[in-house]
């Protein structure tokens, strides 16, 4: 699986502490987008929640 670069921004971002808000703000996209992103993030890793898909990403060396 991989995910596109601006999966990996929106999960740095998330990974950093920053609300679904804060994201969106930081990144100029709506709200709304980065639910989708985070879904398709979910999707793709095969996980249910952020909190584990931040922990595959780490284990798959996505993120540091």
């Amino acid at each position: 699986m991989k995910l596109t670069r601006r999966e990996l921004q929106v999960l740095t971002l998330i990974q950093e502490g920053l609300t679904t808000k804060e994201v969106a703000s930081r990144l100029q996209i709506s709200t709304r987008t980065v639910e989708t992103y985070r879904r398709n993030i979910n999707e793709k890793l095969q996980v249910r929640n952020v909190t584990a898909a931040l922990c595959v990403a780490r284990r798959l060396y996505l993120i540091e």
